[in-house]
């Protein structure tokens, strides 16, 4: 009787000591580095704005970026993201007021952003563990889940053809502006990302970007009732890097 006490101890000893260490486990690596390649689907004035969905795919541009990132706390990260954007679109054929324009708008848009992971390796702390060579746990194929929301800049310089005149500008139009312009924009969205092994992670996140500007696409018509958005579509490359008892990144090689 006496004996099971004891292996019920040790047992239970060995749980919280391996929980404890995958508790503890998101501090070892605190700061990741994501880069991506992307594709944004624009809704302004200029497209099929009355067909939300085809214009989705209307004039989609690829574009490439990337985030810098710190963990707050163990679901709770902060990200810095950087990147290059195109969009553009292209009046339908018979359109409003029979206009025919088509726009192509190169940006930089630079965020800051909070990410809120809802489901990832928390939920999983010590099935399907296994060991490395140095004797620590790892949870490798863990599939993450969060949501993400922050505010920024984006600036924009569009060029805009008017097809019912062999594609020149149409300078005539005082709605039309294709000078240098800037506005607020405020990302909300989704994502999820599937860990490879304590370095790496790929990801495939959607986001929608609230802006402050009418002008993203040159153009501001007397019908737009709203703000122009876009969003944004991306497939991720993750690298995790070590953090020391201080919380510095630390770059050497380090095994799995």
């Amino acid at each position: 009787m006496k004996r099971n006490i004891w292996f019920l101890l040790v047992f239970a000893l060995i749980l919280t000591s391996v929980d404890t260490s995958a508790q503890q486990r998101w501090k070892l690596r605190r700061y990741e580095v994501d880069a991506y390649l992307a594709a944004t689907a624009f809704h302004g004035d200029i497209g099929l704005a009355n067909k939300p969905l085809l214009n989705n795919f209307n004039g989609m541009r690829p574009d490439l970026g990337v985030q810098a990132k710190y963990y707050l706390a163990e679901r709770v990260l902060v990200s810095l993201d950087l990147a290059y954007l195109m969009y553009g679109g292209k009046d339908k054929e018979g359109s409003t007021h029979g206009r025919l324009y088509s726009f192509t708008t190169h940006a930089f848009q630079h965020t800051v952003r909070g990410e809120y992971y809802i489901l990832g390796e928390f939920k999983k702390r010590t099935s399907y563990a296994i060991y490395n060579r140095q004797g620590l746990l790892n949870f490798y194929n863990t599939l993450y889940v969060y949501g993400f929301a922050g505010f920024g800049g984006v600036m924009t310089k569009a060029k805009v053809k008017d097809l019912n005149n062999g594609g020149e500008e149409p300078l005539s139009n005082p709605a039309y502006d294709n000078n240098l312009k800037y506005a607020a924009v405020f990302p909300v969205g989704a994502g999820i990302r599937f860990e490879i092994d304590p370095r790496w992670s790929v990801g495939l996140e959607i986001g929608y970007m609230f802006t402050t500007s009418d002008y993203l696409d040159g153009y501001s018509s007397q019908w737009s009732d709203y703000r122009d958005s876009y969003y944004l579509t991306s497939v991720k490359a993750i690298y995790k890097i070590r953090s020391n008892r201080q919380g510095r990144p630390v770059f050497k090689k380090y095994y799995r």
